[in-house]
């Protein structure tokens, strides 16, 4: 059966008897007609109202776990950004130790190359002191020398030296009294035919040369 419309009930025409009374029986199928179809707004309407409840619980859940994700969401990214905080001081903390480090390293590595390099000029100016030493103990031996050399080809030059020489001639081999003699200042005289007697220990010594008198 359908449902009656406003309309249909604003325009509703009952048969009229003779009494001008409307049919009773038209009058109750309509009222019958009107029941169902309230009956059905209203089965209708409830069903609504339901679906209405049910919708507005499921929007209030849905909203729930909207705040519940935003929430969630919220937490990760505190969780997040404090693990990054995190992470990025201890990264930070890290490369400041290894630096740190680092720099002992290199400190202790210099200290030790400029220890190392501090010897060795030591080492280095002892050696050169003392080849300068040697070297002038040297010049001066050579110069002692020389100049012994140089007296004895002074003598050798001079006129007295034939006389001597046949005078040393004509005395024994093993005689030494009248053989030319080096005395050194604060040394003994010690021939000069010796080889090791023209080598002085020390630099600083002079030398004399003790000739006998060739005039006697």
């Amino acid at each position: 059966m359908m449902a009656v419309t406003p309309q249909e009930i604003h325009s509703k025409q009952f048969t009229t008897r003779s009494n001008k009374w409307y049919d009773k029986a038209e009058v109750i199928d309509f009222l019958d007609q009107i029941a169902v179809g309230y009956d059905n707004l209203m089965q209708e309407n409830q069903a609504l109202r339901t679906k209405l409840v049910e919708a507005d619980s499921n929007a209030t859940q849905v909203e729930e776990m909207k705040q519940s994700v935003n929430s969630s969401i919220l937490i990760a990214q505190e969780a997040a950004d404090r693990l990054k905080k995190q992470t990025e001081a201890e990264a930070e903390a890290t490369l400041q130790q290894a630096e740190t480090e680092a720099q002992k390293i290199v400190m202790e590595a210099n200290a030790k190359a400029n220890n190392l390099l501090s010897e060795s000029q030591s080492k280095n100016d002892d050696l050169v002191a003392h080849h300068d030493a040697m070297e002038k103990e040297m010049a001066a031996f050579k110069e002692r020398i020389n100049g012994l050399l140089r007296a004895q080809m002074d003598l050798m030059n001079t006129e007295g030296w034939d006389e001597f020489q046949k005078e040393v001639a004509a005395q024994p081999v093993d005689t030494e009294a009248d053989a030319p003699v080096v005395v050194e200042q604060g040394a003994s005289a010690t021939p000069v035919d010796d080889p090791d007697a023209s080598i002085s220990d020390s630099a600083q010594t002079e030398t004399f040369v003790v000739m006998p008198d060739l005039q006697s």
